[in-house]
């Protein structure tokens, strides 16, 4: 008797470990699995480009955006966001298969903001940059990559400028905030999709259009110089109006450029103009004083004498601008 309930008591320990460690397998294998990242291929075609303005830091763009993946019940195309712009008007989203992939494509006009680097105008270049994110998903649920196709249209045309696609970059950008939300993470990274287009200036037509107003000025104040220290009333007259004419100038090149602390390369072409302008004056205050002392000989060789060395010394100064850009010594 002993024995059989000995047996018995095995038996049930037996039985309830087995039972046991089929219900442990069963929960386990009830854990939902890790969800893999999903890849989502992202390309564009620009269709024009307008309004590209530096003094307002904006530029607006018509492009066709898609986005081609396999796997996941997504839909990027209508989940994606401008980071660095608003987007003004978009189409209705395009969807089909595309084999064994699923393609989305949605035609968006956008205005894209961005400070522009005005150092060298009028001879700038630039980059414009289009960014884009999806704003659901981070990057441990989906990833962009550069796909094929990604293209400007050959009508592209921004004036004063050559216009290039300079590459598609994807990368990682984190935000280091939680948004208020105090049990979430610190920071979040979302895919991040960079369309970069240049924008290179071709010609000098924009530094003439900017500075034939400085240079005339210049011209006219060396020309005061050929007159004889007798017309002081000329000859001052002729400086003052090539003053007034560079003032003038120097407002209109600040009413074309945005806030900087920068010297553009066109307010060091109109200050130099301004500077031997005022050279010019003494030139003629102390050929005048010459003159009045009974010196007529010693009046005109200055004259002469000033005339080359502030127009030799004005073309130097102006080389060195156009070579040099002084805001980065």
């Amino acid at each position: 008797m002993f024995k059989f309930l000995s047996s018995a008591f095995v038996a049930v320990v037996l039985a309830l470990a087995v039972s046991g460690t089929a219900i442990a397998q069963t929960d386990t294998s009830s854990e939902p699995e890790h969800s893999e990242v999903l890849q989502v291929a992202f390309g564009a075609y620009v269709l024009r480009m307008s309004n590209v303005s530096p003094q307002l830091g904006s530029a607006d763009v018509d492009l066709w955006i898609w986005f081609r993946w396999k796997d996941g019940d997504i839909r990027p195309d209508l989940s994606f966001e401008l980071t660095n712009g608003v987007i003004i008007s978009r189409s209705e989203s395009e969807f089909l298969m595309d084999g064994d992939y699923k393609l989305a494509s949605v035609r968006v006009h956008a205005q894209i903001l961005q400070d522009f680097d005005v150092n060298r105008y009028p001879l700038d270049n630039h980059t414009i940059h289009i960014k884009i994110e999806d704003s659901l998903m981070a990057t441990d649920e989906l990833v962009f990559t550069a796909d094929q196709g990604t293209a400007l249209d050959p009508n592209v045309n921004v004036a004063g400028w050559a216009v290039a696609l300079q590459g598609v970059a994807v990368a990682p950008y984190v935000y280091k905030t939680n948004y208020g939300y105090r049990d979430g993470p610190s920071a979040s990274a979302y895919s991040r999709v960079d369309i970069a287009i240049t924008l290179d200036r071709q010609s000098y037509g924009p530094l003439f259009k900017s500075y034939w107003i400085s240079g005339l000025a210049v011209i006219l104040a060396l020309m005061s110089l050929l007159l004889s220290a007798k017309e002081s009333s000329a000859r001052y007259g002729m400086v003052v109006g090539a003053i007034f004419a560079a003032s003038a100038n120097a407002i209109n090149i600040s009413s074309q450029l945005p806030p900087t602390t920068a010297i553009t390369l066109a307010e060091q072409i109109n200050l130099i103009a301004v500077g031997v302008i005022f050279v010019s004056v003494f030139a003629s205050v102390f050929s005048t004083r010459l003159m009045n002392r009974g010196r007529p000989d010693s009046s005109q060789r200055l004259d002469r004498i000033a005339m080359g060395v502030i127009g030799v010394i004005y073309i130097a100064l102006n080389y060195v601008a156009l070579s040099f850009d002084i805001n980065v010594l």
